[in-house]
């Protein structure tokens, strides 16, 4: 993401609310211009001591103090006003780009650290205000040096000459040095991405840290990791400490030439004191401004650099995308087809799944058995449209998948995955998440067909218990009984199981079954297993085998042909 595309993206989030923000602007202008022309009455109240007149005097004073609280005011309505623009820009911001996040495809999010990312999103929300602010004050700034320019150019053009000159110096020299500070930040970005993303991976598999006894092992990685962090640090630190030395120095000398003019000026009877305490007067008052300007300059090339990245997810491309025309299922069934199916992941290996031609009836339950590898779960993202095919189709009740919008043709679907993703909220929200709006009432039920009621009623807090970071309170089969009453409470035409119970015991796995076959009834089912004692109750298992179908069947048909596959992982798993 370019300089120009940067800022246009960030202005065309303020200017969603343009009459706001045009109201801004033009208090701003007001604003900048009673603040900067107040050096001028310096020169009036002394032109007026000159001459001794005590009620011109009273009167410029008047004029001084109207023009202050003026000041005042304005100052007050301009940030009013900018934040009216500000607060929800910055809102409206970090909702698009979360939104972007969430429509990104799978592979965006199987490709990203959790820790980097949350680091962009934090830092550039930060950036989005803080820019804001800074290009306040730069345009403050700015109106401040053509209020000075103006008087300057009114009565001596060699002042304003000189002035100019010395601005263009110091902004040229700022250029270069802020250059070199955007590329430090770029470093020292990534190194603390690194950091936040050890400590989040940390974080979130700290049981495997506790497992293997790798508290200290895992120190000592964030300590060498923080090495490289710690130089980089000193790098940008150190390229601000630059900055302030090259443009201080211009900047003084600047300041330094254009007194020294106006010295010999009034000692030649050029200047009248009152035009010298004039040019003193905007001198030290913009000089400091200008000063500020810099470092204005330097801050929003710090937040350029944080605000880059956070809009640079809004430029990622999502590649399954939703048709311009979607079309829904007048009459819905739960018919599944995959015609003539082939798919490679995107710079893997070719060939994931080759030639797959499977139909499901509607209501008919099937299972899909084989090797790690060989291509079930890719066909279950397919057909969730996490990925498009590359050759072929898969329709539901005789419609391209791909004409449907991804959220309705995911709607239709209920999953029960291997470990399911819990919320770190309570047991009645993880369960209920599965409708909007769900009654406590059908929460309820939809716990006792997934066999989990009771044991929520045993828990202190019953509906209302946390269950903890991703289900961490929580035992493996109870995560996946409370995966089945969501499913349920979300009644989907298509129910899909992927080795849900792998990794539990017998007794779980029973119960779980139990459940899991009471929710699937006439409904259409897959079911995806290892263990093949999950699916003897399949209307048809599908057996794959080097990434095609190697041959279906009945349980009991599978299990009587001696040279089957199915009969091969039978007899294995019952060793």
């Amino acid at each position: 993401m370019n300089f120009f595309r940067t800022y246009t993206t960030f202005i065309r989030f303020l200017l969603a609310y343009p009459y706001r923000f045009a109201l801004f602007l033009c208090l701003l202008l007001i604003l900048g211009i009673t603040e900067s022309i107040q050096p001028y009455f310096y020169k009036l109240f002394v032109d007026s001591a000159s001459t001794l007149d005590y009620g011109q005097m009273v009167q410029v004073l008047w004029w001084y103090l109207g023009l202050r609280l003026a000041n005042l005011v304005f100052d007050i309505l301009t940030y009013i006003v900018g934040d009216m623009s500000l607060i929800p820009a910055g809102r409206n911001a970090r909702m698009a780009v979360v939104k972007k996040i969430q429509d990104l495809d799978l592979a965006y999010h199987q490709s990203k650290s959790t820790g980097s990312l949350i680091s962009a999103i934090r830092r550039g929300d930060g950036a989005f205000f803080s820019l804001y602010h800074s290009l306040t004050q730069l345009i403050r700034i700015v109106i401040n040096f053509f209020v000075v320019l103006f008087f300057f150019g009114s009565f001596n053009l060699t002042i304003a000459i000189m002035m100019v000159i010395s601005f263009s110096i110091d902004i040229i020299m700022a250029k270069f040095l802020i250059g070199y500070n955007i590329n430090k930040r770029h470093q020292f970005n990534k190194s603390e991405d690194e950091i936040s993303g050890i400590i989040v991976d940390n974080l979130l598999n700290y049981e495997t840290v506790k497992y293997f006894a790798k508290e200290k092992w895992e120190y000592q990685r964030l300590k060498l990791s923080f090495d490289k962090w710690v130089s980089r640090l000193w790098g940008y630190t150190n390229s601000f400490r630059l900055i302030d030395l090259s443009v201080g120095l211009a900047g003084n000398l600047g300041l330094v030439f254009i007194l020294l003019y106006s010295i010999q000026a009034v000692v030649n009877g050029k200047f009248t004191p009152g035009e010298f305490v004039l040019v003193l007067g905007f001198i030290s008052t913009f000089y400091p401004r200008f000063f500020e300007l810099i470092f204005n300059l330097r801050d929003m090339a710090k937040h350029y650099a944080d605000i880059e990245k956070y809009f640079s997810i809004l430029e990622q491309k999502t590649i399954v995308l939703d048709p311009k025309r979607p079309k829904t299922i007048k009459k819905f069934s739960g018919e599944i087809l995959f015609d003539n199916v082939s798919f490679s992941y995107p710079g893997g290996k070719k060939g994931a799944i080759e030639n797959i031609d499977l139909q499901i009836r509607s209501g008919q339950s099937i299972a899909l058995v084989g090797r790690s590898g060989v291509g079930k779960t890719t066909l279950v993202k397919l057909l969730q449209r996490f990925f498009d095919v590359d050759n072929g189709a898969i329709k539901i009740d005789g419609i391209d998948i791909r004409q449907m919008e991804k959220s309705y043709l995911r709607s239709l679907m209920g999953v029960v995955p291997q470990d399911p993703n819990l919320f770190n909220d309570s047991v009645g929200f993880n369960i209920g998440y599965g409708k909007t709006n769900a009654t406590k009432k059908e929460i309820v039920a939809a716990a006792k067909m997934a066999n989990l009621h009771e044991f929520i009623d045993s828990l202190p807090d019953k509906y209302d218990t946390v269950v903890g970071e991703r289900g961490v309170k929580l035992s493996g089969g109870q995560k996946q009984r409370l995966a089945i009453a969501r499913m349920i409470l979300s009644n989907p035409g298509i129910i899909i199981f992927d080795e849900a119970t792998s990794q539990l015991d017998s007794e779980s796995e029973k119960a779980i079954q139990a459940a899991f076959w009471k929710a699937a009834r006439n409904k259409t089912t897959i079911i995806i297993a290892h263990r093949l004692s999950t699916v003897v109750k399949a209307d048809k298992i599908i057996v794959m085998d080097k990434h095609r179908i190697a041959e279906s069947g009945s349980h009991q048909e599978l299990f009587n042909r001696s040279d089957s596959l199915y009969r091969h992982y039978w007899d294995l798993q019952l060793a």
